[in-house]
């Protein structure tokens, strides 16, 4: 084993046992050297997240999407990603969920992250009566809805919060639902914040190659049969040993018309006897079966 594997190795454990947001930044503005992706441009949430977690003298690398995240930390050109993967209002986020069952990639921390919308113009824009377009991400959108319909305006989606400020750049006419942050670092104005139709909280995961068996929550994605009962049978033995699932989501299969995958987070470890018997039971009533590890949840506020 290389010294920076066995370095790689000495920081996933260490990180497992912090829980301290700020203690947490301390750690990685020393420690972590590899370039980390987010999903870009830059000033998305993502990018916000990124340096809240590591700190801002790091190696950010924006990406177009998230599959293209997930790709980079499984080629091993990126040692870090953050992916968004739920949302309190809008629920799972489909392409993170559909680019971690594509790639094997393992889970070292999941941030919980309180994210205020605002809605974005040009300078010398002082009315919501000039505005005729709204562009933003999807979830952005779902998240501010009731305040968009308000508008009566045309919607355009794009890929992220911050793609969504490059498009309404000098357009009197167009207006974007993103952060503060981004909106400043671009010379936009925020004209309203907070425009969130209710409290909203997206949950981010920070993605490794190495996977730890340490953490307060597991996460897993697997397939059952589609017959009467499977699901049940599949999730009983958390039940039986009184673990909780904290997050479960299905989505369609790609591969079996009218199957589906299930994204499951428990709150136990993959260290602990009773966390292992209830997945080697859970995998036995599966078509396949993929384990991206045990990491600690926390909040930044």
């Amino acid at each position: 084993m290389s010294s920076n594997s066995i370095e790689a190795n000495l920081l996933t454990e260490l990180l497992s046992e912090v829980r301290e947001p700020a203690l947490i930044n301390t750690i990685n503005e020393y420690l972590v050297n590899e370039p980390i992706a987010y999903l870009g441009p830059s000033g998305s949430y993502s990018h916000e997240v990124a340096m809240r977690f590591f700190g801002i003298n790091k190696s950010f690398i924006p990406m177009r999407n998230v599959e293209e995240i997930v790709k980079c930390v499984y080629n091993g050109d990126c040692g870090f990603g953050v992916v968004p993967i739920e949302n309190n209002l809008a629920g799972v986020v489909g392409d993170s969920m559909d680019a971690l069952i594509k790639w094997s990639v393992y889970v070292s921390y999941s941030v919980e992250y309180r994210v205020s919308l605002c809605l974005v113009v040009n300078e010398g824009v002082e009315s919501l009566d000039e505005i005729t377009e709204v562009y933003s991400h999807p979830h952005a959108i779902s998240e501010a809805m009731d305040f968009v319909a308000r508008l009566k305006v045309s919607i355009i989606y794009t890929q992220s919060t911050s793609e969504a400020l490059e498009k309404i750049r000098g357009a009197r006419n167009r207006a974007a639902i993103a952060s503060r942050l981004g909106a400043e670092t671009r010379g936009l104005k925020p004209i309203m914040c907070g425009i969130e139709d209710r409290p909203n909280y997206t949950r981010f995961l920070v993605i490794t190659r190495r996977r730890s068996d340490i953490g307060d929550r597991t996460l897993l994605i697997f397939s059952v049969p589609n017959r009467p009962g499977s699901l049940y049978k599949a999730l009983k033995p958390f039940a039986e040993r009184g673990i909780n699932l904290s997050m479960i989501y299905s989505k369609p299969n790609k591969q079996s018309p009218w199957g589906y995958d299930f994204l499951l987070e428990t709150e136990c470890q993959l260290k602990d006897e009773e966390c292992n018997e209830a997945i080697q039971q859970l995998q036995q009533e599966t078509t396949y079966l993929k384990i991206l590890g045990s990491y600690k949840h926390i909040k930044i506020t």
